[in-house]
């Protein structure tokens, strides 16, 4: 809503209460009169904000999406939307019975959207699937939903997509073990659908700076999260010095020299594009410059 619509309905709503104020009086004195208009007004607003048909929608995904984030299954958090807003058990069942079908679609926002327009169109307040849409992605980014059904699928095809059924084991596992769905890279995921392949890409940014942080406590996962980020950014990535340097602490060094020696190809060409592209912190973790980490590697490299 516009600047000058909202003064425009804070406008006609104060002129509501001053009208309605005027004719209380004639029953009941002041300030009575006037908290009686305010409350009024105010409930009658709500309700007209109620039946609209976006707002309908985006009430209806706060309580799905809240039970899914409670860990209610989509069929549980489904039944619990229907509890909510439908109070009379036959009609309720009815209305269950009704919508069933069209709660279908590839991904979980497309079931929802379905089913919440099945809905709506059964109450006479049917909207434009766009704007039933736009009502479930508003209502999306405020719930921390873990698993991939919940997220845009166009993401998770780019992630997963690329990934044989062992290595989406190993994601599945690192995923569940280290709480990935609650960092803050999936605190706004519908942002991740706008454009998949570079959310994969910081999708396996993500994964080289988890490594990181596991290599000295849990080296096997260490290395799983790191051959997982080269899986997804196969071009351009420093996971290649971390996984060197792991490899290189548990005895194989032939396989630690060639990921070294790959990773000072990335070094290399960050130096070629270093007023553009320069590493990040993560990137040369737990070396303080990209110096120390390229002379760390040659050691490597040599050995291997």
């Amino acid at each position: 809503m516009t600047l000058p619509r909202r003064l425009g309905v804070a406008a006609g709503l104060a002129a509501a209460v001053v009208g309605l104020t005027w004719l209380l009086e004639r029953a009941m004195p002041p300030p009575y009169s006037g908290f009686l208009a305010l409350s009024l007004v105010g409930l009658g607003a709500t309700e007209i904000l109620r039946r609209r048909p976006r707002q309908r929608a985006l009430r209806m995904f706060h309580v799905y999406l809240r039970a899914r984030e409670r860990g209610a299954s989509e069929r549980e958090a489904r039944a619990r939307l229907l509890a909510r807003f439908y109070r009379d058990p036959a009609r309720r069942q009815r209305l269950a019975a009704e919508v069933e079908s069209a709660w279908q679609g590839p991904s979980e926002r497309d079931r929802a959207v379905a089913g919440v327009d099945a809905l709506l169109a059964r109450e006479r307040r049917a909207a434009p699937p766009a704007v039933v849409g736009q009502a479930y992605d508003r209502a999306r980014d405020r719930f921390v939903i873990p698993g991939w059904e919940a997220l845009p699928a166009a993401f998770v095809a780019a992630v997963r997509g690329r990934l044989n059924d062992g290595e989406r084991a190993q994601l599945d596992a690192l995923a569940e073990t280290y709480q990935l769905f609650r960092q803050r890279f999936f605190r706004s995921p519908t942002a991740l659908g706008a454009d998949p392949a570079a959310s994969a890409t910081d999708f396996a940014r993500l994964l080289h700076s988890v490594g990181n942080r596991l290599t000295g406590e849990q080296p096997g996962d260490a290395e799983r999260a790191y051959r997982l980020s080269l899986r997804l950014r196969p071009e351009g990535n420093l996971a290649h010095a971390g996984l060197a340097l792991l490899l290189d602490r548990t005895g194989r060094s032939r396989e630690a020299g060639r990921e070294a020696k790959a990773a000072l190809a990335v070094l290399d060409a960050y130096a070629a594009e270093a007023g553009r592209r320069p590493p990040t912190a993560e990137d040369i973790s737990p070396f303080r410059s990209a110096k120390a980490l390229r002379e760390a590697l040659e050691r490597v490299a040599a050995g291997g």
